[in-house]
């Protein structure tokens, strides 16, 4: 079956975005380079990018490299705060579309272990059913921003959020318009919450708009799920690249091609790059996908093989 989606980087895999002492060595040259010469045509944002268009444009062309999406932070619980926080995202929403991007990764982190307004915590603080419906109707506003635009809100289900469970992804997608929001699929979150990504693409396969492609160690899921916080597991090495750990993404793949899944497929599996060094860890993960797709959308150099 042909696969129609294109292979994307995250260079999260060189340099963590949260744990800023893991991989910052390096510069956002390496990263670069590192992802052209495995044969890249993507990637997503990274802290060490940078946020204005007349820069990043010119650096990522000179790497043969088009910007995917970037990741969004918003805060939509408390009413007064919308405007505030609509702003920030529609300033956002502009620069990835001038950017040449099509999605915005968005997540709310309202009442979360590590993206509250009001700081770090140990457990998230759960949403009522009030609190539901205005993030609900809020994500809604948020998504008709990037529509004005010609961008697609794709939010991203995330461990130590409000939505993280099965029940959170459902209730997210059957109570907001197909036109407005859609989803990430991301692998590792989802399978560590206890979500099949094969199912959920099967499930709402319209409402599919990006897919970031990593793996679990169980050994270290199973740490999360008796309470240690997600940042202490993304240090333990809780995901890993596809082609290692425990998912198996033959179902995934499949559910992709069925659906006739076009968009980008991005490679993200933070870790301390002192333990999975980021080149080798993404040329696992390219011949593994390879061999399940029996495609080569991506041509390594000739200098790198896999």
């Amino acid at each position: 079956m042909i696969t129609r989606w294109q292979y994307a980087a995250s260079p999260i895999n060189w340099c963590n975005d949260d744990l800023l002492d893991l991989g910052d060595e390096y510069s956002v040259t390496d990263i670069l380079g590192d992802m052209q010469a495995l044969g890249f045509v993507g990637t997503e944002l990274g802290r060490k990018y940078p946020r204005t268009v007349n820069e990043l444009k010119p650096l990522l062309q000179a790497y043969g490299l088009q910007l995917a999406s970037g990741w969004a932070q918003i805060h939509l619980t408390q009413r007064d705060r919308w405007d505030e926080e609509l702003s920030r995202y529609r300033q956002h929403v502009k620069f990835l579309k001038a950017m040449g991007a099509d999605v915005v990764v968005t997540a709310e982190g309202s009442g979360s272990v590590h993206w509250d307004v009001d700081g770090d915590r140990p457990h998230k603080i759960l949403w009522d059913q009030t609190t539901w419906q205005t993030v609900l109707e809020g994500l809604q506003r948020a998504g008709a921003l990037c529509a004005e635009e010609g961008l697609t809100l794709v939010y991203h289900p995330h461990l130590g959020t409000n939505i993280e469970t099965r029940a959170d992804v459902v209730r997210l997608l059957d109570n907001t318009p197909a036109d407005l929001v859609s989803l990430v699929v991301d692998t590792g979150h989802l399978s560590v919450a206890g979500i099949d990504p094969a199912w959920v693409i099967s499930q709402y396969p319209e409402r599919i708009g990006h897919v970031h492609m990593k793996s679990v160690r169980p050994l270290v899921a199973t740490q999360y799920d008796q309470g240690l916080g997600f940042l202490e597991c993304v240090r333990r090495g809780i995901f890993t690249v596809p082609g290692d750990g425990a998912v198996d993404f033959a179902p995934i793949v499949k559910a992709l091609q069925q659906m006739g899944y076009s968009g980008w497929c991005v490679i993200e599996a933070e870790q301390d790059p002192l333990v999975a060094e980021p080149v080798a860890a993404m040329r696992t993960a390219l011949t593994y996908l390879h061999k399940l797709t029996e495609t080569s959308e991506i041509e390594p150099s000739h200098d790198t093989p896999l």
